[in-house]
């Protein structure tokens, strides 16, 4: 593992990418490694950006935000959120996986702008980003009847992603202390959904 890492969970108010960031930083943590966490939030209730800085160090404490061209890998639960955060914080070499659903702002539902041609953005996903995994996470959720648990889905396809030296069980064991008892089944079930999304063929 590198001896430091900055990773960005992005996506818009309500899909939970905040809880995804709390848990992989208990992960990290559990490691022993140095853990900074930012959060940069929109009008979340409306649907706006959210944004959760996860950044660590083998031996220093680093400030709490990604710098600019600094990022490692992001984690987006929207597309447009993703190339956003790609545009500030990433670069060339940056490891980028990305919910394929796309969450229309309240601009576009207002009809004051358009939503990107889908393929056009994924096209500039993958010229921007060293690696980019497109994971079908809404569609897991949803046969899941828990579009909630995408947070889970996609930190599944993390792990299985190979881009961190973290193990699942890992992770599992940060599902099980975090979470209310009552979800932790649930929460389990979307984390081995989003591995077999990833795993390789």
């Amino acid at each position: 593992m590198k001896d430091s890492m900055n990773v960005v969970i992005t996506g818009v108010g309500g899909q939970g990418n905040v809880l995804a960031a709390r848990l992989l930083a208990a992960v990290a943590l559990r490691r022993g490694l140095e853990v900074t966490v930012g959060d940069v939030y929109g009008l979340t209730q409306r649907g706006g950006s959210v944004a959760s800085h996860v950044r660590w160090s083998e031996d220093r404490p680093l400030p709490p935000l990604v710098p600019t061209g600094a990022l490692d890998v992001l984690v987006a639960f929207e597309p447009l959120e993703a190339l956003r955060i790609q545009t500030q914080c990433g670069n060339r070499g940056t490891a980028a996986l990305v919910n394929a659903s796309p969450v229309m702002p309240i601009g576009v539902q207002s009809g004051r702008f358009p939503y990107p041609n889908e393929e056009d953005l994924w096209s500039l996903l993958d010229s921007m980003t060293g690696g980019l995994w497109r994971i079908a996470g809404s569609v897991a959720a949803r046969e899941m009847g828990n579009l909630q648990v995408l947070n889970t889905v996609m930190l599944g396809a993390l792990c299985a992603s190979g881009l961190l030296d973290f193990e699942a069980a890992a992770f599992e064991e940060a599902i099980e202390r975090e979470l209310p008892a009552r979800f932790v089944a649930l929460n389990l079930e979307a984390f081995e959904r989003g591995r077999e999304l990833c795993r390789p063929a």
